[in-house]
């Protein structure tokens, strides 16, 4: 693994429950984010949104947050 990585890696335990967190971070994280969201929630504010499949159709629905670099660690 490089540092120039892009990482999604699941924050919460696996399994059935409420919640699911899932945390990208690296090079590419804007476009994974824009590609499963279909678009980028205004930086530092929630939004409630649609979590879409490869081929467009949503899977699920949930909160997202946007974090950019430089003003977050991994950005």
């Amino acid at each position: 693994m490089s540092h120039n990585d892009t990482i999604v890696a699941q924050a919460t335990p696996p399994g059935r429950g409420g919640v699911g967190i899932l945390r990208i971070s690296g090079l590419k994280a804007r476009d994974v984010a824009q590609e499963v969201l279909g678009k980028l929630p205004k930086p530092r504010y929630a939004d409630y949104l649609p979590f879409k499949d490869v081929d467009g159709s949503a899977m699920d629905q949930g909160i997202a947050l946007w974090f950019p670099g430089p003003n977050s660690f991994t950005g």
